[in-house]
């Protein structure tokens, strides 16, 4: 009797044993043996991120268009208002075009490879994104549906970002500048098929960008873009994104205008005015200038873009 209790125990711990082996070693992949290779989209895919920016908290829709062109996805934004935000902000990286081949990315038309497929534990290369000339990029950890990725460029700026392997895309991305600031962080929120409506896309190109402060601060500049976009032809209409930090003791003005001399755009800044606006303005000479004055305790920046708008039936 006292040999078959003896022998039931051993069978009971060997069990125990066997099973945490099982359950931790045995059965558990080892990151250095997983492998992700590249997905397949199709029209109507969509994703959906929270996205947060420096003063400005939105979420926005990013869906999968395929146009007729055999080498790329076409990706547009659920609304109007995010295509706009982009083409002016250039915040999310994926709007606009992405390669089919190896999901490269387009940066100033030329695609930049944010990720290298297959992803693997350690694999690394390089890219250029927000006019850094060089991210090296590593893969830091693969779980069995999830690769994380971090990319340093020599000022110091970091990207941290994860592939999802179920999702077919990014579930997480930060950008942190070289101040150590976080530019920009997107969270996958939802994902899915079968997106119908509309989805747009803004042909953004960076006219203007600029940082005033105060306390004296007098500002006359011209800009020039009558020209359109080099590829595309002329703008639809232009973009700003004005940000105003003004102190109690501070005040400011600026004017947007086209060479008509037709005011487009004034903005009187008041003591204590803390703004993050988005506007379009439409001129018939295709020329304009920017002014601005500042006096006390002032901050702003003013961010200007030409734009062709794009919608796609999904």
């Amino acid at each position: 009797m006292k040999k078959i209790i003896s022998i039931a125990l051993v069978t009971i711990l060997l069990g125990i044993t066997l099973s945490g082996c099982i359950g931790n070693r045995l059965f558990s992949a080892d990151e250095n043996s997983i492998t992700i290779n590249s997905p397949i989209w199709a029209k109507g895919d969509f994703w959906e991120y929270s996205i947060k920016t420096p003063g400005l908290e939105i979420s926005t829709t990013m869906v999968v268009s395929i146009d007729e062109d055999d080498n790329d996805y076409y990706i547009g934004t659920g609304s109007l208002e995010d295509a706009k935000r982009h083409a002016v902000l250039n915040y999310n990286p994926a709007i606009g075009r992405v390669q089919m081949s190896n999901f490269a990315i387009y940066e100033k038309n030329i695609p930049q490879l944010l990720m290298d497929f297959p992803l693997e534990k350690d694999k690394g290369w390089t890219f250029e994104l927000y006019g850094k000339e060089q991210f090296s990029a590593i893969v830091t950890g693969m779980q069995e549906n999830i690769a994380n990725i971090v990319a340093t460029s020599s000022d110091g700026s970091r990207i941290d970002y994860s592939f999802d392997k179920e999702a077919r895309w990014l579930s997480n991305f930060t950008f942190t500048d070289s101040n150590g600031e976080t530019i920009l962080e997107m969270k996958l929120a939802n994902y899915g098929k079968g997106f119908t409506g509309n989805s747009y896309f803004c042909r953004g190109g960076d006219l203007y960008d600029e940082k005033f402060t105060g306390p004296d601060v007098s500002v006359y500049d011209t800009i020039y873009i009558n020209e359109g976009h080099d590829r595309y032809g002329d703008w639809d209409y232009i973009i700003y994104f004005l940000d105003a930090n003004i102190g109690s003791s501070g005040s400011g003005e600026l004017v947007l205008r086209d060479h008509l001399e037709t005011d487009i755009l004034v903005e009187t800044l008041s003591p204590g005015t803390n703004m993050h606006e988005m506007g379009t303005v439409g001129g018939s000479s295709g020329n304009w200038t920017f002014e601005i004055s500042l006096s006390g305790n002032a901050e702003v920046r003013m961010r200007i873009a030409g734009a062709i708008q794009y919608t796609y039936a999904v």
